[in-house]
């Protein structure tokens, strides 16, 4: 037997979690596990085996999916589509679990339910659509008929795809401008591509020709982007010889997953990102590093910010983030020697708001390196969307109610840049200014459970009227008035645009794989119902029968781009990639009906042909903010509390499925309690031992957690991770943990608005 020393093992034992050194994708061996994990519900003996292709609606990568019937009742099996061509067959394990919400008897909502006790009890009166859909109705039209339509706001956990699009525009048609979504790193991008590109747009990254890839925290073989994207890149990096292979450069103050499998891995200080990213391009420039030839022609604005960067020398840097200096030049040296070097933001899973300091500092390594729409660099592309909607037509009352400013004060004059500022929204709500949500209508979003600074609760004292759309019993749904069961993704037609952070378009559709289980109704479906009860305006802004032909118009409007292929056979081999050819749209849509998926890998976007802008006004704003902590100081709180990202605990609407939380390891969850990891050292001087139970207390709140000493964690910092901490769903996940959302420290971006966590002081108290 080989000797395996502590570094090798810690490499074998979070590399072995998602299976890296066993399998093509990182987390195929979960497949066996997920296999196992349904068998929790009876599945039968025997019966006739057939698939169905559809699109995994659990993440926004869209990931093509096979599900396995027998006899054509029951799913037994969720597998990648091997066609597809950002999975290839894999799946992440959140994906191959996927089944578990569909048969979870225990937290799937399965009737329309009113609330008739005090909220939060759980006292409910059940209804008949019939009933439900009334009583909403009622509602929607006392708002109207008293002009105040634009007290009305719809929160969509989704945020993309054909049913937002369709929920959006009955809002819009109903006389309300408050459309918000949670936090997505889309929001921040558009930001910065604005801000240095001069137009929005998201970023796509082509990480499989990626030669040097340099990442600030991001949780790469955690969750972050499209994990199957990331998986398929990390694949292509293995199969080359170790000599000339590309490299993968972690920048993260904890060993993570992907610190523990990256080629090098450099600890800083938390919240000094941005400072590093800058102290590198300090360097590349005052040594003639940087690609002269893109810098002079494609961007502006090189001389202030070579005077911002006065401040970032590599002395400075290594003092503010804790890497010699040797580093930082080594660092730089190696970025602007690979042939095709690529960087990338978005600590953890990128579920938590960054600043735009910190994001522009990173992006302007890719400048620098002229990385910027080309092969293994970083694509901008403007969006892809295939639905085509007739003009809003828009009645008096709906023109009066959108003359109403947004809550969230997205694009206004004081936060020009952004468009989604949920924490913005809720703060608003609570203070009734300018004006009061009357009516709040969520759809597959969690805010009770994962937004932080308690602005929620807050708001919620002051709306009369929460209607939640929801498959499952969430903290949220639980707290709502009335609640409209929704089917989930395995049992509705629905669709979803794009891959996040893949460079080339993808559509892929869902269908229903068997009929809906309980008495649910697609939330689009709803809204089409309540357009039609409202009648005028509203009924023709939504002139459809059902969700069906929401998504079979926007099928449409990729049949008539006359280009890209499905997934109805091998991808093709590089360079032999050519566009497929449909006699018709019944055609097309028939077989995308059957295969599931349309992609075009020859569309790699390459918006922005207009010159860059490196932001020198940014860098100076976020100089000072980016690395302070916030809360007490240093002597009452001596630790930093940083979350941490984990692929197999879900932090956002989705709960954790039943099996993976019991895939959790010692060092995320001991018995009932979240672990916190913690340099032994650390440990040392404050009296505290491995296994014990402690408080840590914020300015904010406290959480209770077990000790974990950990070598790989940087000393005065105690790392834990998101995701548990429920106060509902099964005794798997309820009242495991501690969540962590409500103790984090956050601060507003002044550029952006959005609310960004930051390294939060804590202090520990022994239990």
């Amino acid at each position: 037997m080989p000797i395996v020393d502590r570094r090798d093992f810690l490499k074998f034992a979070i590399g072995g979690a998602v299976g890296t050194l066993f399998s093509p994708l990182p987390w195929v061996p979960m497949d066996e596990v997920a296999k196992w994990s349904q068998r929790w519900s009876p599945i039968p003996e025997k019966g006739g085996t057939s698939y169905l292709n559809s699109t995994c609606k659990l993440c926004p990568g869209n990931c093509g999916i096979r599900v396995r019937l027998i006899e054509k009742k029951r799913a037994i099996k969720i597998e990648g589509h091997p066609n597809h061509p950002v999975n290839r067959g894999g799946l992440c394990p959140l994906g191959l679990a996927g089944l578990q919400y569909l048969y979870h008897e225990d937290i799937r909502v399965k009737q329309p339910l009113k609330r008739v006790g005090a909220r939060g009890k759980g006292e409910w009166k059940p209804l008949s659509w019939e009933e439900a859909l009334g009583e909403l109705t009622a509602h929607l039209k006392e708002l109207r008929q008293n002009n105040l339509s634009h007290t009305l706001a719809l929160l969509d956990g989704q945020g993309s795809g054909s049913q937002a699009l369709l929920m959006s525009r009955f809002v819009k048609a109903y006389g309300s401008p408050n459309v918000v979504r949670p936090y997505q790193q889309a929001d921040l991008e558009e930001s910065l591509t604005q801000t240095m590109h001069g137009f929005r747009a998201g970023l796509a990254y082509d990480l499989p020709r990626a030669q040097y890839l340099l990442s600030f925290g991001s949780a790469l073989l955690d969750g972050w982007g499209t994990p199957t994207w990331v998986a398929q890149a990390y694949q292509e990096w293995r199969k080359t010889p170790a000599q000339g292979r590309a490299k993968l450069v972690q920048i993260d103050s904890l060993a993570s997953t992907t610190a523990s499998l990256a080629d090098e891995w450099f600890a800083i200080k938390p919240g000094t990102e941005g400072h590093l990213a800058l102290g590198l391009a300090q360097v590349m420039i005052e040594k003639g590093w940087y690609n002269k030839e893109y810098v002079q022609g494609r961007t502006s604005g090189l001389d202030s910010l070579q005077e911002v960067l006065k401040e970032y020398t590599p002395e400075k840097v290594s003092h503010l983030t804790g890497l010699s200096k040797e580093a930082i030049l080594k660092i730089s040296r190696d970025f602007t020697s690979a042939k095709q070097p690529l960087a990338v933001w978005g600590k953890g899973k990128g579920e938590l708001p960054g600043s735009l300091f910190e994001a522009a500092a990173v992006h302007t390594l890719n400048l620098l390196a002229g990385s910027i729409n080309k092969s293994g660099g970083v694509y901008l592309q403007e969006g892809f969307s295939p639905a085509t909607w007739p003009k809003l037509g828009l009645d008096s009352l709906a023109e009066k109610g959108l003359s109403q400013a947004r809550l969230d004060g997205a694009f206004s004059q004081k936060y020009p840049l952004s468009g989604q500022l949920l924490n913005q929204f809720f703060a608003k709500a609570a203070q009734k200014t300018p004006y009061p949500v009357n009516i709040l209508l969520i759809n597959e979003a969690n805010p009770a459970f994962s937004l932080t600074g308690g602005t929620f609760a807050q708001a919620l004292e002051q709306i009369p009227y929460l209607v939640s759309f929801s498959s499952l019993m969430d903290e949220t749904t639980a707290l709502a008035d009335l609640i409209l069961p929704a089917p989930t993704f395995l049992e509705r037609w629905d669709d979803g645009y794009n891959s996040r952070g893949v460079p080339f378009p993808v559509y892929g559709i869902t269908k229903p794989v068997l009929p809906p289980l309980h008495q649910t109704r697609p939330a689009g479906e709803v809204f089409i119902a309540l357009a039609k009860a409202l009648g005028g305006s509203v009924q023709e802004a939504l002139p459809f029968e059902s969700m069906e032909a929401v998504v079979k118009q926007a099928a449409k409007g990729v049949y008539e781009m006359k280009k890209g292929r499905l997934t109805d056979g091998p991808l093709p081999e590089a360079g032999k990639y050519s566009s497929a050819s449909f006699e018709s749209f019944d055609k097309f849509w028939e077989q995308l009906v059957a295969q599931g998926t349309w992609y075009h890998l020859e569309d790699k976007g390459e918006a922005g042909k207009t010159k860059a802008a490196f932001p020198a006004g940014v860098f100076l704003a976020g100089q000072n903010k980016s690395v302070q902590a916030h809360g007490e100081s240093p002597e009452e709180a001596p630790l930093l509390l940083v979350p941490s990202s984990l692929m197999l605990l879900q932090a956002g609407y989705w709960a954790n499925p039943p099996f993976l939380t019991k895939y959790l390891g010692e060092e995320t969850l001991t018995r009932n309690d979240l672990v916190a990891q913690i340099h032994p050292e650390t440990a040392k001087s404050l009296s505290l031992r491995e296994g014990e139970v402690v408080e840590i207390q914020s300015a904010r709140g406290k959480a209770k957690v077990r000790i974990a000493l950990f070598e790989g964690a940087m000393p005065k910092v105690i790392f834990a991770a998101l995701g548990l901490g429920h106060q509902v769903f099964d005794p798997t996940l309820k009242n495991r943990g501690a969540n962590l959302y409500p103790i984090l420290d956050t601060t507003v971006d002044p550029m952006t608005g959005l609310e960004v966590p930051r390294p939060t002081r804590v202090k520990i108290k022994k239990a």
